[in-house]
């Protein structure tokens, strides 16, 4: 189905251009008016004695009969798109193309590929990397040199794919997994390694299959969850700890998610005998990581004085979703009772207070204490 913007072009394309010339109006064409005059007695004359009066175009009042608009051949390609700029498939290409050459300006080429992650906002624009066959030369950027080009690359496929099943079945297709994961490598920057986050998390968020994605190759991906939750830059550890938490979330949640017809079959067969998401993370040690990393923070509190080593906004949030993640471990029974008790020993050394500045309050503060009252 074409979109607006195509309607659009069609229409302006196929419509007549505005004239004064009468001339162009055939001189022969009018208009009939069918007269029945009623009798004095009321009645209707007889369909044989109806009369009938012409009226020319010319004639006071009348409006001549406009001609079939044909297509203008005063609108060319290029104009239409000085009017209405170019289809966003169009673009898309160009932008592509443009990125992917090294003999290109390097700004010029992260300017293309910031345009292109604004243009796979829409989700439609998001499913047509597939049909534009461009998740080929998306990823193989993956394999350069330069940083921002990386950084650049992993925003935009966790832009398209965010929320969007559809382009996750697209993507996984092209096991983008590895290369994904080879981003969050020490030797690179702390903002490839951010943005290599954001993609691997939209990629796996509502993925039906990811328990599989992430145990392929000997568990590689779940053992970047588990190194991921203690990386050095607090955003990057954040971003792990907050995957962490709603994978766990959406294994309770049983993986609602609405599934294409296309890509129904291929999901369907892939979870057969698939492992449970939470199990995973266990056996790769991932909740074991997040305790850790918790149990080491509570450790340089001990001995300060109070406000000292509380750390920045993104350490509380690190304890939040760390916190959440555990506790979602508990209900479903994973953890071992030693872990279940230095899980609660931290919640309590938090106290209230300090359990409303990591954003555990209300309801939630209720439950979670309910589920480490062993």
């Amino acid at each position: 189905m074409p979109d607006l913007n195509e309607l659009l072009r069609w229409s302006i394309a196929n419509s007549a251009p505005h004239s004064s010339d009468s001339s162009q109006v055939a001189q022969d064409e009018s208009l009939s008016l069918r007269f029945n005059p009623a009798n004095p007695d009321g009645q209707t004359e007889q369909r044989g004695q109806t009369g009938l009066s012409a009226f020319h175009p010319s004639d006071p009042g009348v409006s001549p009969v406009p001609p079939i608009p044909q297509p203008r051949s005063d609108l060319t390609p290029e104009i239409l798109d000085l009017i209405l700029g170019k289809p966003d498939s169009v673009t898309m290409k160009e932008k592509m193309a443009f990125a992917v050459d090294e003999g290109n300006d390097l700004d010029e080429r992260l300017e293309a590929l910031d345009d292109l992650e604004m243009l796979v906002e829409s989700i439609d624009n998001a499913n047509n990397l597939a049909v534009l066959k461009l998740w080929e030369p998306l990823l193989s950027l993956l394999k350069v040199q330069n940083e921002e080009i990386l950084a650049a690359t992993c925003w935009i496929i966790g832009t398209a794919v965010q929320n969007n099943i559809k382009a996750q079945a697209a993507l996984h297709l092209h096991t983008p997994l590895t290369p994904i994961l080879s981003l969050l490598s020490p030797s690179h920057s702390s903002q490839t390694r951010a943005r290599a986050t954001y993609a691997l998390s939209s990629s796996l968020k509502h993925w039906p299959l990811t328990p599989t994605a992430l145990s392929s190759n000997s568990d590689e991906g779940y053992l970047a969850l588990s190194s991921g939750v203690r990386d050095l830059d607090i955003g990057v550890r954040r971003k792990m700890a907050f995957l962490v938490h709603n994978l766990v979330l959406l294994h309770a949640e049983g993986w609602d998610t609405e599934v294409p017809e296309d890509v129904a079959t291929h999901i369907l067969q892939g979870r057969q005998g698939q492992e449970d998401v939470v199990e995973g993370l266990y056996r790769a040690g991932v909740f074991k990581e997040l305790l850790n990393v918790l149990g080491e923070r509570e450790s340089t509190r001990e001995g300060k004085k109070e406000g000292e080593g509380e750390g920045d906004k993104g350490e509380m949030e690190y304890d939040e979703f760390a916190m959440r993640a555990l506790v979602g471990a508990i209900e479903m029974d994973i953890l071992t009772l030693e872990e279940k008790m230095r899980v609660k020993e931290i919640w309590e050394k938090w106290g209230k207070e300090g359990r409303k500045e990591r954003g555990i309050e209300g309801v939630d503060e209720e439950s979670m204490g309910r589920l480490l009252s062993l």
